[in-house]
């Protein structure tokens, strides 16, 4: 115990973990709120951050389905349809061009621009995520029928794969034609995770396939892609170190640039209007859902432990300075079953005053935490320590070496 410097109360100092006051929260460290971003992520952190907390205490107590299709979902798709209509329009009328007025050099090149963009926004399957390892039950025997007994806990019927990836991550996605879908698990996010946890992490994700969240946001993800080719076009680049940046010409193209943008920009801003409230729906319904099945505990310490970069980090940078003792994910297991209560209790004070998220379509997870507290739903399944212990050891048996290269060899390339 030591001393505050700010209250002088006395404050519990846990070795390798930062040294914070509770009661007056001094040396708490809360990051500075996102301003920087692409277009859409600027809008959405705007959005969440206006209407985060009224979209909140409208959903508060209610109980039933909150993903419903509204009127605002299918005026978005509606748009969206239009959005698309036009890309279409542009790609044969930039052809019609070419063969019309190819004696015209500055028609020439606006419909090559044109043409390569629309061609470029064209409908294209997802490819299947990169550095991602695929189960299977031929390797993975009792992982896969955990994962499985899960899937069909939550009611999910069509097959779902699952997938292991490097990074400190969870999601639900789709790839291929046939859209086949896959439940993405970080490695080291798995070994972080107490039997609990994991129970919750697979639930929220699989709620995801069970709402079909994921294909019903695919035309809104097409037209959203098609603007933000145009508004990657049109934002002029920022380069202060550019000779040429504050000559005439250039800040007159600037201009002329941001002027165009702003077309573009606006469309994105209305479509994102139009979905927003559907995504942040999306995520407090999967989080209901898991909690029915596992507690709305297990969920709450899940989402505690996901924003624990700073604990995950300097052990993946540890491992890949010097051959350690243990394995990283019996490192990660280890350092996380030992977590101080008090370091818990850091991550909470930080989002509640930085209004952090998992990314801009998600909720703050303070809100998120809020809204399982006031259900607090008791768990009905877990996996057991057995069963987790099993998943574990066929993760370091078949997948170790390939995930921790690659993990290792990610870390050192950013620091290049």
């Amino acid at each position: 115990m030591k001393p505050c410097p700010s209250c002088g109360a006395q404050i519990e100092a846990n070795e390798g973990y930062p040294f914070w006051c509770e009661h007056c929260d001094w040396n708490l460290a809360v990051p500075s709120k996102e301003r920087q971003g692409k277009a859409w992520e600027r809008l959405e952190r705007k959005m969440r951050d206006t209407y985060g907390q009224a979209l909140f205490k409208e959903l508060k107590g209610r109980t039933e389905l909150v993903t419903k299709q509204g009127v605002s979902e299918r005026v978005a798709s509606a748009y969206s349809l239009v959005v698309i209509g036009c890309s279409v329009a542009g790609f044969l009328f930039s052809l019609y061009g070419l063969v019309a007025w190819y004696s015209s050099p500055f028609i020439l090149i606006s419909c090559l621009l044109v043409l390569l963009f629309a061609w470029l926004s064209r409908p294209r399957p997802h490819p299947f995520p990169k550095m991602t390892i695929l189960l299977n039950a031929d390797e993975h025997p009792t992982t896969m029928k955990i994962f499985e007994t899960v899937a069909q806990k939550m009611g999910v019927e069509k097959r779902i794969q699952f997938a292991l990836s490097p990074y400190y991550e969870a999601y639900t996605t789709e790839y291929g034609w046939r859209r086949r879908r896959v439940v993405v698990i970080g490695y080291p996010l798995l070994f972080a995770c107490t039997p609990g946890e994991l129970t919750a992490l697979l639930a929220h994700e699989l709620a995801h396939c069970r709402n079909n969240d994921i294909r019903r946001s695919a035309l809104v993800s097409h037209a959203q892609r098609i603007l933000l080719n145009w508004c990657d076009l049109l934002d002029p680049i920022q380069d202060e170190d550019d000779e040429y940046h504050f000559s005439f010409i250039a800040t007159f193209s600037r201009g002329i640039m941001r002027l165009l943008l702003w077309i573009p920009y606006r469309l994105l801003a209305v479509l994102i209007h139009l979905y927003w409230n559907q995504s942040q729906r999306a995520e407090y319904e999967a989080d209901r859902m898991a909690a029915q099945l596992t507690g709305s505990q297990h969920l709450i310490s899940l989402l505690q432990i996901i924003h624990m970069n700073d604990v995950v980090e300097p052990l993946i940078a540890r491992h890949s300075l010097q051959k350690q003792s243990m394995t990283l994910g019996q490192h990660l297991h280890e350092t996380f079953s030992k977590l101080p209560g008090k370091e818990k209790m850091r991550i909470v004070r930080i989002l509640e005053r930085s209004q952090q998220s998992m990314d801009t379509t998600h909720p703050a997870t303070h809100m998120r935490i809020a809204m399982l507290l006031h259900q607090d739903a008791p768990p009905a399944y877990k996996i057991s320590d057995w069963e987790y212990n099993r998943i574990c050891q066929e993760m370091t048996d078949h997948l170790q070496e390939k995930m921790e290269h690659r993990i290792i060899d990610d870390y050192r390339a950013k620091l290049v």
